[in-house]
């Protein structure tokens, strides 16, 4: 009878958090109030129609089509305000105001002009010449620790275009290393309007991951002449308005060159991903560019969320109305399902609570609990076998076998009970 009652418990979890599992929550955080402001009427030095093109490009097609995806919309404002982020399995963090590209390069702090003047960087009104210090910074203090608090927590970003430059002030870079901003990319530029000798031809990058890879899924790859020896995608069709802005690192200069400078081309970019702990996604013709990272939660960053960034003059979401990006908006879907399949963060319990997170998960030693309330949680294995009950929000699992295991947690105040899945590794 009790082996019966065990494989009942196990069906019903099964069941339960397989349901879980299928429903993921992302959000979307731009600086515009609400998706599809127009920000046109403020004094903002020149629309940022990138951003807003994307904002509603993942409300009202991603999120409308999506089988068994939920949305929402943050500003910048509402993430320093205290908008619970830990309730998403992913985070899309854009920023790409039409301004001179080298005013972005600091995000989410501004970057001050020759003249020592800073510019207001995350209100809701947009990129702004006017800047109150008592309340932007703070506001980009806010949002600095609630970005790096969501990522050290676990929680997996989609970092796009200039938003690529928090990688070091949300701790994605490791702080031990000395001038840790000098391994953020360190090659901008870019057009504020879109320039017309650029219209005719088509643009794409090079792929440098794994072929089979879910980022590039149903993405048609081609050998270019420029590059036979990596499959090539076409991002911008031709017709295609561009302003070819760009956040990347380039191998030319900088600290790992700097450091190395005997080193050729392929070690350098060896080097770059061991101190960032990070794969390589695309590169130019030459791959001397890299404007596309995997940022994985490993050596420093175990524990910690996935990151991947896309700072490449392709990523551009203002097409125009004669051009075409149906790649962009293929890779930006893989890569929100491809993070939200990878979250570390535990997912909605059976019934549509996500108070509760575990992480990491995978776990390999110590099981970490985020929640405000009390708990008893009890660890059971495959065959609903009880294996730990403990009122502690750190559970040692290092003594564990490898497998998958299920986690019944009790309010001890409420009684409510919720399942959730975990990977021991």
């Amino acid at each position: 009878m009790k082996k019966i009652t065990q494989k009942l418990v196990l069906i019903v979890m099964l069941a339960l958090t397989g349901a879980s599992f299928a429903q993921k929550k992302i959000a979307f955080i731009g600086q515009a109030g609400t998706y599809n402001d127009d920000l046109s009427w403020t004094n903002v030095e020149y629309l940022p129609e990138g951003d807003t093109k994307a904002g509603i490009w993942f409300m009202e097609d991603f999120g409308v089509n999506t089988p068994n995806v939920t949305v929402n919309y943050l500003s910048f404002e509402d993430v320093a305000a205290g908008a619970n982020l830990s309730q998403y399995n992913v985070i899309w963090i854009q920023y790409d105001p039409g301004t001179w590209t080298g005013r972005l390069t600091d995000f989410p702090h501004s970057h001050p002009e020759g003249d020592g003047t800073k510019h207001s960087m995350l209100k809701k009104t947009g990129f702004d010449w006017t800047r109150d210090e008592a309340t932007d910074g703070p506001l980009e203090d806010a949002f600095i620790a609630a970005i790096k608090t969501y990522y050290q927590g676990g929680g997996n970003m989609l970092l796009g275009n200039f938003a690529e430059a928090g990688v070091e002030p949300f701790g994605v870079i490791n702080p031990a290393y000395s001038n840790p901003w000098e391994y953020k990319p360190n090659q901008d530029f870019g057009d504020v309007y879109a320039n017309i000798n650029n219209t005719p031809g088509a643009w794409g990058n090079w792929w440098n991951g794994d072929i089979a890879s879910p980022l590039i899924s149903g993405i048609t790859t081609s050998i270019d002449p420029c590059n036979t020896a990596l499959p090539y995608i076409e991002f911008l069709a031709a017709g295609t308005s561009k302003k070819n802005r760009v956040l990347q690192y380039n191998m030319d200069w900088g600290r790992i060159v700097n450091d190395n400078p005997t080193a050729d081309l392929p070690t350098k970019r060896g080097i770059l991903e061991n101190m960032l702990q990070a794969k390589i996604l695309m590169g130019n013709c030459g791959q001397n560019e890299v404007p596309a990272l995997q940022f994985n939660p490993a050596g420093f960053n175990t524990g910690h969320g996935t990151v991947i960034t896309y700072g490449q003059g392709t990523y551009d979401w203002a097409a125009g109305t004669a051009g075409t990006n149906d790649n962009v908006k293929n890779l930006t879907k893989n890569t929100l399902l491809y993070l939200a399949n990878k979250s570390s963060l535990s997912v909605a319990s059976f019934d549509g609570s996500l108070d509760i997170k575990f992480y990491p998960n995978p776990v390999q030693n110590e099981l970490h609990i985020q929640y405000d309330g009390n708990l008893t949680t009890t660890v059971y294995d495959i065959t609903g076998g009880k294996l730990i009950e403990t009122k502690l929000k750190n559970i040692d699992m290092s003594k564990i076998a490898t497998g998958t295991y299920f986690i019944q947690t009790l309010d001890n105040d409420t009684k409510k009970i919720n399942n959730y899945k975990i990977i021991k590794k």
